[in-house]
């Protein structure tokens, strides 16, 4: 297995697991739901889901697809994606799942719509976190964006309750600090929304520089 974040939940608490522990910490089927209406999709588009792991957020974007596009769900968990592949079978769009990393990414440049990326970013080591940026700003058409679905600095609510404790660690991160538009800026990529999306979790929209 590549080592590439500090955990790829090919272990007991991948899978299934993963998805039941996720729903009783404030990151089930409405996180996902917000997530995706927050971000610009539209039918006909070809999405990548990058971590993409149980695929959860890849089937809340399929629903706003009316049934037009493709998603590719990448993911360097084999558990995970042995779960999003018992997942997708009745998604109006194809979903296609591949075993692989986010430091070099298998498209032609300019070939990608959207990129979406849900509670990965803050997991990668820089140097891969660098390669994936670049390789995102490469494989985007002019105009395409990046959607971030990232933890942040906690308010008062249910899920910042549930994990708030564990991130006080995590102070001097982009999440803590709010730079994450800052970062994205080096790569030629322009902020075009950001929403929270509960006490924790916030959605940043940017987008490649025509």
């Amino acid at each position: 297995m590549m080592s590439e974040t500090r955990e790829t939940f090919d272990n007991f608490f991948g899978g299934a697991a993963y998805d039941m522990i996720g729903r009783l910490s404030g990151y089930g089927q409405e996180y996902y739901r917000k997530a995706a209406e927050a971000l610009p999709v539209r039918p006909g588009m070809t999405l990548l889901d990058l971590g993409c792991g149980t695929a959860s957020l890849s089937l809340a974007l399929a629903s706003r697809m009316k049934g037009e596009g493709r998603i590719v769900g990448i993911d360097l968990a084999k558990r995970q994606l042995e779960r999003a592949r018992s997942k997708v079978g009745g998604s109006p769009v194809p979903i296609e799942l591949r075993h692989g990393s986010v430091r070099e990414l298998p498209f032609e440049s300019d070939s990608i719509d959207g990129i979406c990326m849900s509670q990965v970013l803050h997991g990668l080591p820089e140097d891969v976190l660098t390669a994936c940026l670049a390789e995102s700003a490469r494989i985007l058409r002019q105009g395409g964006f990046f959607g971030l679905v990232e933890w942040s600095r906690p308010r008062f609510g249910y899920t910042a309750l549930v994990w708030g404790a564990t991130l006080l660690a995590a102070r001097d991160t982009h999440n803590w600090r709010g730079t994450y538009q800052e970062l994205f800026g080096t790569f030629g990529f322009d902020l075009l929304t950001d929403v929270r999306l509960d006490s924790l979790n916030r959605c940043q929209v940017f987008v490649k520089q025509r």
